[in-house]
């Protein structure tokens, strides 16, 4: 049976949040050290994500928010601007996705 359009986009936002997990967990903890994780749940404050998963096991979801609310603190450092608005659609993408 063919691929719905839902099941290629949640594809994609699977292949995104593998690609996306370790570069964020890199970064997260060439800033933050040992604190990262901490810093990661800090910033995202959602209990759902409080469990205890290594940052690159969080979902597409939690990936992004962490990257948009650490930007400034964070990826700003290795991304630009056009990154940044990528952030933001791909939030959105997901967003209408998962609703």
């Amino acid at each position: 049976m063919a691929l719905t359009n839902h099941e290629r986009v949640g594809k994609g936002l699977d292949f995104l949040r593998d690609g996306l997990g370790p570069f964020i967990e890199r970064e997260m903890a060439s800033r933050y050290g040992d604190e990262a994780l901490e810093e990661a749940r800090r910033l995202v404050s959602d209990d759902r994500v409080a469990a205890k998963k290594a940052l690159a096991q969080w979902d597409v979801n939690a990936l992004l928010r962490l990257m948009w609310e650490g930007w400034n603190d964070v990826f700003k450092q290795t991304l630009g601007h056009a990154e940044r608005s990528l952030v933001s659609e791909l939030r959105e993408v997901r967003n209408r996705w998962a609703h």
